[in-house]
């Protein structure tokens, strides 16, 4: 990694320009920065994905939690402010010091939450930046993190006509689109998605299931759009670049919230172009003809400023460029009657420059893509784009039929041979309804049938449907690595038509039931024709040896008692430090959780994947906050067996805490659906003691002799080991009930500790 020793000024736009690019590893002058020691706090500053993070394991003693300062000789000339791009931890005092020929100028910021922020310091005409400091402050304990975007300088005048170029007054498209008073049929243009006699049959189904199709929750969710539509038109989120959903790691922050590809694949434009198309709906195909122009107008189908940087290779892959591709491809075709040849020519040909062509450079660059999520996900767009673009051009059906085979070859290599899926439940989108997204447009395409282009690894994943399936009614899937408790219809509808008799199919029947039996989306409608009879029975053990998974399913009474424990395969990606830990459902509640994932924009997200988040055993005392590294590039795998009554596991939970644990193994012993003990055996190299953690979101209370977890129908008590003392700790979360961190902390560089649960039905 090379880091340069000297800050060159790139200017990005008439208006504003960088000299400190913290986020490109082979730009940034991390290492030309001084920073003031804090091993006392547990102080880390290094290189990051797309910036410098900064983290401490608790809040200094005394004094702040980071100082640190460069020296620069920049020419600041030609601008008037200095800006400062970084996320904060909540509720820190953040001072920068700039000192230039004529002196050194300072402010000072209260900044409570921890949101990304451009901090403004008036440069009072000086010409020559010398020195720049900054200084961190908090009252807040614990650890904390945050991180380090960009430095650069701007000229305030310039500013306002550098934004004007983006504004549009202009809704009607002249030239672009067909005049208001056009009457469609209401027929698709190119039928990649839904061609007219299915129309016919989906609009059928939603009389057949609701009386009139008005009444029906697409039609509601339609009148959701338009309601939205009204308060703030595509046009005016027309820009240089175009947001990567809301998700603010990339875009500047005056861009926040400027979002034209919703929040989901198919988003704002496509949802209006679905229900237009499906309740005859004038007025909602125009809105998405405009929401495709207002994609093509954007100059760049990219997330930001530091994607493009001049002099930089940086780019965060395709992923906007995929969307951008796939939504203007599907409007073009749900709402192609609507388009002049002018618009749907000028749309194509920003398909093939910005969208295709960046996808395939992607493709051929990273190889890396192949082996994970990624391929999976540019391949709806990529596909969508190519389809799309051969109706009007022959020869780009060669782009079609490579992205065929590239993704069949890459949802060989992800899915592993024992079906599971190392990025967790929710990535598992991308293979199912991302990658089966394309795989339908190609079969569509192709007069194939979906079953026949389907690569036989999507149709072994029936064990690690069951593994990940939640046993509470108002979530899917139990959110280990960076994943949340539910799946979307797309996703679920895939794997249903492939494995009807798995938990994929119960998983759509539960999320179905929460919109009156019908799915949402045309996709997952022209999936389920018919309904998909559930004839699954959840195994009571299950191991899957290549991703290092195990789950024991047992009934208690009339309920279900679900344990998963957590292993490892080798270098695993999206993955936390909680190999070793466990989640514990019961009575339809979770009592042991795991925190999955939030929005990756906010600092939580990386404090998620901690240890100390997790049902783990971790060391105390030690100045820096202890932890294995992610990914783990070592195989750990449990040991176990089980059956409708019992379960055993063993794990050596060591590997990766080598300047920690001579030796850890945990061990969990279950004769009956009604108790659990858990034992690790230990030996230290560092710390004073260790603390067990068990987490959960339900209420906690501490007695004489034990720990009570209570759900609505269930109630778990753990006892308190003579040898431990015990307190509760609460963690924030970014939405809903804080997380409970059950500690029990026994002192002492090895011994065992042991900790038995009951579980009883209220």
């Amino acid at each position: 990694m090379m880091h340069l020793k000297n800050a060159n000024l790139t200017p990005i736009n008439l208006a504003e320009a960088i000299f400190e690019p913290f986020w490109d590893p082979s730009l940034s002058g991390l290492e030309a920065w001084t920073i003031e020691p804090g091993e006392q706090h547990g102080l880390k500053v290094e290189q990051n994905w797309c910036w410098v993070s900064f983290e401490w394991a608790d809040r200094p003693v005394d004094g702040p939690a980071l100082v640190m300062q460069r020296e620069f000789d920049v020419d600041c000339s030609g601008y008037d402010r200095l800006l400062f791009s970084l996320v904060p931890p909540p509720n820190t005092t953040i001072q920068v010091t700039v000192q230039t020929n004529l002196g050194n100028y300072a402010e000072e910021y209260f900044l409570e939450t921890s949101e990304k922020q451009e901090l403004c310091l008036d440069l009072h005409g000086a010409v020559k930046i010398h020195r720049i400091r900054l200084k961190i402050e908090t009252n807040e304990g614990g650890v904390q993190s945050g991180w380090l975007n960009w430095i650069g300088l701007q000229k305030t005048s310039l500013l306002d006509p550098v934004l004007q170029q983006w504004a549009i007054e202009d809704t009607a498209w002249e030239g672009y689109l067909k005049p208001d008073n056009f009457e469609p049929n209401f027929k698709p243009f190119a039928g990649l998605l839904v061609n007219d006699e299915e129309l016919v049959a989906i609009r059928a189904r939603y009389v057949t299931a609701f009386g009139d199709i008005n009444n029906s929750p697409i039609a509601q969710n339609a009148a959701e759009i338009a309601r939205e539509a009204r308060k703030i038109s595509p046009e005016r989120r027309v820009g240089d670049f175009v947001n990567f959903w809301g998700d603010t790691r990339y875009n500047r922050k005056r861009d926040d919230g400027r979002v034209l590809l919703g929040t989901t694949l198919g988003g704002f434009g496509v949802q209006a172009a679905s229900a237009g198309l499906l309740l005859k709906d004038k007025e909602l195909l125009r809105l998405a003809a405009r929401f495709a122009l207002s994609i093509s107008r954007c100059e760049h189908w990219d997330d930001g400023m530091i994607c493009r940087f001049p002099g930089s290779t940086w780019e965060h892959r395709c992923f906007v460029q995929s969307l951008c591709t796939f939504e203007t491809a599907l409007i073009l075709d749900l709402a192609g009657e609507l388009f002049t040849d002018l618009g749907r020519e000028w749309i194509e040909r920003r398909i093939a420059e910005e969208g295709l062509a960046s996808i395939r450079y992607n493709t051929w660059k990273h190889e890396y893509i192949f082996h994970n999520n990624q391929l999976a996900w540019f391949s709806p767009g990529r596909m969508a784009g190519a389809l799309l673009l051969e109706k009007t051009w022959p020869r780009a059906r060669v782009e079609a039929e490579l992205a065929y085979q590239d993704l069949v070859e890459s949802l060989e290599y992800a899915i592993l041979p024992d079906g599971g899926y190392v990025e967790g439940p929710t990535y598992f989108t991308t293979v199912a309804h991302f990658a089966g997204m394309a795989l339908y447009l190609y079969a569509k395409a192709r007069n194939k049938s979906f079953a026949s282009v389907i690569p036989t690894s999507m149709q072994r994943t029936s064990d690690f449907a069951a593994s990940v399936a939640s046993t509470t009614p108002d979530t899917d899937v139990i959110p280990i690595c960076d994943a949340g408790h539910l799946l979307d219809q797309n996703t679920l509808a895939v794997m249903a038509s492939l494995l009807p008799n798995s938990a994929w199919n119960a998983m759509l029947q539960k999320s179905m039931a929460r919109l009156n039996g019908l799915p949402e989306t045309l996709f997952a409608l022209s999936l389920t024709e018919k309904n998909l009879e559930v004839t699954y029975h959840q195994p009571s053990y299950i191991y899957l040896p290549e991703m290092g998974l195990m789950t024991s399913t047992r009934q208690l009474g009339n309920t279900q008692v679900k344990l998963l424990v957590m292993g490892n395969h080798a270098g695993a990606g999206h993955t936390h430090e909680d190999k070793g830990s466990f989640v514990l459902e019961f009575a339809g509640e979770i009592f042991a959780m795991d925190p999955g994932t939030c929005d990756y924009s906010h600092p939580l997200a990386d404090m998620l994947k901690n240890c100390e988040r997790h049902n783990m055993l971790v060391p105390y005392g030690t100045p820096e906050r202890p932890a294995p590294p992610i990914p783990l590039m070592v195989d750990l795998k449990p040991i176990g067996n089980g059956d409708d009554l019992s379960f055993n596991a063993w794990i050596d939970a060591s590997q990766g805490w080598e300047d920690y644990y001579l030796h850890w193994k945990r061990q969990w012993a279950s004769t009956s659906p009604d108790e659990l003990t858990i034992t690790d055996k230990y030996e230290l190299l560092s710390g004073e003691g260790v603390e067990f953690y068990w987490n959960t979101r339900l209420p906690v209370t501490i007695g004489n002799e034990s720990i009570t977890i209570s759900g609505v129908r269930g109630t778990i008590h753990l006892i308190i080991p003579q040898d431990c003392s015990v307190r509760v700790d609460e963690l924030p979360m970014l939405t809903g009930k804080p997380q409970q961190r059950i500690a029990f902390r026994k002192p002492g560089r090895s011994g065992t500790l042991i900790i038995q649960a009951k579980l009883t039905l209220n």
